[in-house]
């Protein structure tokens, strides 16, 4: 249901992009599901607002972040024609995860921990908005993702520039993020990003499930020089 259904459903592209919208927007939806964007979150919308977005772009997966989540408006906002809403695990009522019918994206509190994240998968979430990280992504923050990735065992989604690169893309993706979230005033950049995300190369076979270990051929001729040196003594 919601995003987990669009996610399962579309291949290419490897990484889905979402448009994040304020709720006075809804023009914007039109803009964006014509400039082939997967999904929008609207921040802050009540159902009426809801209903405006979903005439405006009906074919357009709609996500919601209320700013109240109890059961009664997750209700509300699935019957306005939201796919999914957005809950803060923090302030969002437990009762809103039994409203059957609507997918259901939960933000990531900041770093998260260990136990926090390995409990997730109990909620049956259709993924987990995760910390971006600031700055240049290095090995750190990337290794910060991955822990995410694998004991939350979710999709994550993550809030890029529009005018992210591939090879961070590349490397987000392998690191478990099905979806990337840009702001509705960077929508005329979208294409150039979906082109990015196109070009990406397929996915590769992870180190551990490699049949057999290898090394480079520098790194094994230096240690084979390293050997005769020994031998000379």
């Amino acid at each position: 249901m919601g995003f987990a259904a669009k996610a399962a459903a579309a291949a290419p592209p490897s990484i889905l992009c979402i448009v994040r919208l304020a709720s006075n927007e809804a023009n914007k939806a039109e803009d964006a599901a014509k400039k082939g964007a997967d999904a929008v979150i609207v921040d802050g919308a009540d159902a009426g607002k809801t209903n405006d977005f979903a005439k405006k772009a009906p074919e357009l997966l709609l996500g919601v972040r209320p700013q109240k989540s109890d059961r009664e408006n997750v209700a509300a906002l699935r019957q306005a024609g939201a796919a999914f809403v957005v809950l803060e695990a923090e302030s969002a009522l437990a009762e809103a995860l039994l409203e059957e019918d609507v997918g259901f994206v939960m933000a990531s509190p900041g770093q998260a921990e260990d136990t926090w994240l390995r409990l997730l998968p109990d909620l049956n979430l259709d993924a987990l908005i995760a910390s971006t990280p600031d700055g240049v992504l290095t090995i750190e923050r990337l290794l910060e993702l991955r822990r995410v990735s694998a004991l939350s065992r979710t999709p994550l989604l993550v809030e890029v520039p529009a005018e992210a690169d591939a090879s961070s893309l590349q490397a987000l993706r392998e690191s478990g993020v099905a979806g990337v979230i840009i702001d509705g005033s960077a929508l005329g950049k979208l294409g150039r990003l979906q082109e990015a995300i196109a070009a990406l190369p397929a996915r590769g076979q992870k180190r551990q499930e490699r049949s057999e270990a290898t090394l480079p051929a520098a790194a094994m001729a230096s240690h084979s020089d390293h050997d005769d040196d020994y031998e000379d003594d």
